[in-house]
Parts: C-alpha cells; sequence; structure tokens
C-alpha cells in the first residue's frame, strides 16, 4: 500500500488529514490533536501546523530508528512517556473543541441578539398598526353615534310632518271605484252616495271636491271629498260603513256602469297607507281578527277580548307580535 495513503501516525488508510511542518507527515486529524473544522480553519496556517507530538517534543523532530526485527520490551520510561502524549493529543483535541464550542457561542450569541432586534422592530410595527387601528374604530364609533342621532332626528321629522299632512286630511273622505266618465259632476255623485247611505250631503257643506292621481297603474282615480266640518266628515264615514254591512255599494246603484265594490274611508296620507297595508298583513300572520281606521288612525285587535292596539308607527307592528 502506497505510504502516502496512510496515517503517518496510526498507519491506517488515510484519504484526508492534516499535515505536520515539524516531522512531514499527513495523519487524520484526530491523530493529530485537531478537529477537521478546527484545521481549516488555520487557513494559510496550516504550512505552519505542528501536531500534538511534535508540540511536546519541542518542536524537535525525532530521530528515525531502524526497524528491528525484533523489537526490544519497552522500557518503563517509554511507556510513561507514551501514555503522556496519549493524554497530551486527547487534551489538545478537547482544546480545540473547546474553541469551536466558543465560537458557536458567540454567533448563537449575535443571532441572539439579531433575532431580537428583528423581533423587536416586528413588535413596534404590529403595536402601531394596533394604535392606528384603534384610533380609528374610534372615529368609526363617533361617526355611528352622529349618524344614530342624525337618523333619528330624520324619523321625529318625518314622523313630524306625516303628522303634520295627516292633520291637513282630517276632513278629507276618500271615495275608491267609482268609475270616471267624460263631463262628469262629482257633486252629483257624491250626492247619490250620500242619498244611498242614508246622509244627505249638500253642495254648501263640500269645501272641495276633485279626483286625484293613484300610483296604481290601470286603477280608477279616487274621489277626494273635502268637508267643511269634521263631523260631517266623521258622520259621513260612520253611515257609509253602517250601510255597506247590509247592503253593497256599486256604480250600478248610483248610475254608473259596474259590480265591483265601491269604499269610502279616511283620506290617508301616503306613509299611512304603507302602515295599514304592513299592519294588514302582520294582522294576518298573526291571526288577529280586527284591523280598521277611525278618525285617521290605524287600530288593530286580536280578537272581541283583547284590548284595541293603536298603531302609528312600524316599531308599534312589534305590538301584535
Amino acid at each position: 500500500m502506497d505510504t502516502h495513503n496512510k496515517c503517518g501516525v496510526c498507519s491506517d488508510a488515510l484519504t484526508d488529514g492534516a499535515h505536520c511542518k515539524s516531522c512531514n507527515l499527513m495523519m487524520h486529524f484526530h491523530c493529530g490533536g485537531v478537529t477537521e473544522n478546527g484545521y481549516q480553519k488555520l487557513g494559510d496556517r496550516t504550512r505552519v501546523w505542528r501536531c500534538s507530538k511534535c508540540k511536546l517534543a519541542g518542536n524537535v523532530l525525532q530521530p528515525t530508528l531502524p526497524v528491528s526485527p525484533t523489537p526490544a520490551p519497552p522500557e518503563p520510561e517509554s511507556v510513561v512517556l507514551q501514555e503522556i502524549r496519549a493524554v497530551s493529543l486527547k487534551l489538545a483535541t478537547l482544546e480545540n473543541m473547546k474553541e469551536e464550542i466558543i465560537a458557536l457561542r458567540n454567533e448563537f450569541a449575535d443571532f441572539k441578539t439579531t433575532m431580537a432586534n428583528q423581533y423587536g422592530e416586528v413588535m413596534k410595527e404590529v403595536t402601531g398598526k394596533l394604535n392606528d387601528m384603534e384610533l380609528r374604530i374610534e372615529k368609526v364609533e363617533k361617526v355611528q353615534d352622529q349618524v344614530e342621532q342624525l337618523q333619528a332626528r330624520l324619523d321625529k321629522l318625518e314622523e313630524d310632518n306625516n303628522s303634520k299632512d295627516q292633520w291637513s286630511r282630517m276632513n278629507n273622505v276618500e271615495v275608491k271605484g267609482v268609475p270616471q266618465t267624460d263631463k262628469e259632476n262629482l257633486f252629483e255623485i257624491i250626492a247619490k252616495i250620500s242619498a244611498k247611505i242614508s246622509y244627505p250631503i249638500s253642495k254648501n257643506q263640500i269645501n272641495f271636491i276633485t279626483r286625484v292621481p293613484t300610483s296604481e297603474k290601470d286603477h280608477i282615480k279616487p274621489i277626494i271629498v273635502c268637508f267643511c266640518q269634521r263631523y260631517i266628515k266623521e258622520d259621513f264615514i260612520a253611515a257609509a260603513r253602517h250601510e255597506l254591512k247590509t247592503s253593497p255599494l256599486t256604480p250600478v246603484t248610483i248610475g254608473l256602469i259596474g259590480n265591483h265594490k265601491i269604499f269610502i274611508n279616511d283620506h290617508l296620507t301616503i306613509r299611512n297607507k304603507m302602515l295599514l297595508s304592513k299592519t294588514k298583513k302582520t294582522s294576518a300572520e298573526m291571526d288577529f281578527k280586527y284591523v280598521w281606521v277611525k278618525h285617521a288612525k290605524i287600530h288593530a285587535r286580536k280578537n272581541d277580548m283583547s284590548p284595541t292596539l293603536v298603531i302609528r308607527s312600524e316599531k308599534d307592528l312589534q305590538k301584535m307580535v
């Protein structure tokens, strides 16, 4: 076997190792008292590197002894010296390991410091974003409060406006279902209706009378009658409802064409008409027996024994649930 491929210390096969400047031998890293990592870290200093054996020998190369066919038994001093050298090799290895551990410890300390700095920056950024988010939430909450206050004011204004609008209609009656003809005389139509319900009305009791447009397509325009006094209007509606219980009012009964029913009710605002429609729907769902309008106010009653509910707004519909 080629001696260049053998360890100069243990004579085992060698593929990679350390070169000692003093003894000029190639050897395993551990045989020379150094780790592979420690040897490689020496860089250019590997040219002057000495093995642990040469270090102990005071950098003096040991002379090569002639090979004797029969080795003489070792003297006690040489045995002790060999043991000391073996211990020295181990100590040298431990020293190199100590240096590597110190280097790793320093690297870990640097890594720990770097991570702490990065973590601190991240936490600072996250904290800043959280603070900014809290400020935005506070602004949104303030705006929400303002919106709720404005909505409450708007609801109050709409309610007041609706009440005023309904009050202006307190003397009005809405007559629906009367066919419209050319050159019709609305006073004569109302006079015929009043005669049918046994509550005669004269012209001087009426402030004005007219037809008004309707949002319902293809529906007959209703007739609005404004009486001069409110009690006349109330009595007119009461008489109509009493008569309609026994004898339906149709166009034929007042000399016109048609067999559909004619309805006589309070002249409600658009908002109150919508509320009346929702009240009727809720009453059907909750099994209410009565829904009616009196003095332009919506009333509901579940049965003959239950109390009467006055529905002034959509919130009052909760009373029916």
